[in-house]
């Protein structure tokens, strides 16, 4: 037998807890202890849930996944540091560049931060990767309307997303790009899914803006702006949303950063 460590987790409800003890065992597999790091990551254990990722990175530096775990919880703890984040999503790519979801985490961490052609790019990636993801097109979507002021492009994904998810928050976008590209009677359409959906206060609300003739303007390539100059932009408020919601996609088109399920 040889002399290494051997982790264990010991489940008490209503909390889970990781403990470590020197016995006479095999040492443990990466995939154990991706495992093992990743119980600690959903209990919130931020501390050793990045020991233990680093553990994995040692034993294999080539480990994608590791990579890509080590983002969300630098991401999604306030314990993190939001520039390793950004540094591990981009090695997880760098050494996997077919890993759909690095490009995905990827993308939603430049859409957080206002660098909105770089998520464009990382969500175009993840489409080459895997074609007909709605809810990647949904993210495309905000990412054109609010990000990029680009409404054609928007409502091209917009459609495509609405074939599959039938959200009201795709309704309320679609009205919104209609606005900003002049098209002041497809807004009705928008209005009427919402209404099908009981959403009467966005129904109302982009009913409000075609009677009081409000304009949504901004250059293309430009975060889309509300009114005059110096009033907070419309990505502004959903980017506010967000951070108040844990990085949540909420229901009016936020996105969510979750550390649930599988990592690999």
């Amino acid at each position: 037998m040889t002399h290494g460590w051997r982790w264990s987790i010991a489940l008490t409800p209503p909390f889970i807890f990781i403990a470590t003890t020197i016995l006479f065992a095999a040492p443990m597999s990466k995939e154990q202890l991706f495992q093992l790091a990743t119980a600690a990551a959903a209990d919130h254990q931020f501390d050793q849930s990045v020991a233990l990722f680093e553990k994995v990175i040692e034993l294999d530096p080539k480990f994608a996944p590791a990579y890509n775990a080590l983002g969300l919880v630098n991401q999604s703890f306030e314990q993190g540091d939001p520039d390793k984040a950004e540094h591990y999503f981009e090695m997880a790519v760098a050494i996997a560049p077919d890993f759909f979801e690095s490009w995905n985490n990827l993308g939603k961490f430049y859409y957080t931060k206002g660098r909105f052609v770089d998520a464009e790019q990382a969500f175009q990636r993840t489409l080459k990767i895997k074609p007909d993801q709605p809810e990647i097109q949904r993210m495309l979507a905000w990412d054109y309307l609010l990000g990029q002021s680009r409404p054609a492009d928007a409502l091209a994904f917009f459609r495509k997303a609405v074939q599959v998810l039938d959200e009201p928050s795709l309704y309320y976008g679609m009205g919104l790009a209609y606005i900003l590209q002049g098209d002041r009677f497809r807004i009705f359409d928008a209005v009427t899914e919402l209404r099908r959906h009981n959403r009467e206060e966005e129904a109302a609300k982009l009913e409000k803006m075609v009677r009081d003739n409000i304009r949504l303007s901004s250059k293309p390539g430009t975060p889309l702006v509300v009114g005059d100059p110096g009033q907070a932009s419309l990505f502004d408020q959903q980017v506010k949303e967000l951070r108040e919601n844990g990085f949540g996609v909420n229901d009016k088109g936020a996105i969510k950063v979750r550390l649930k399920g599988p990592l690999l």
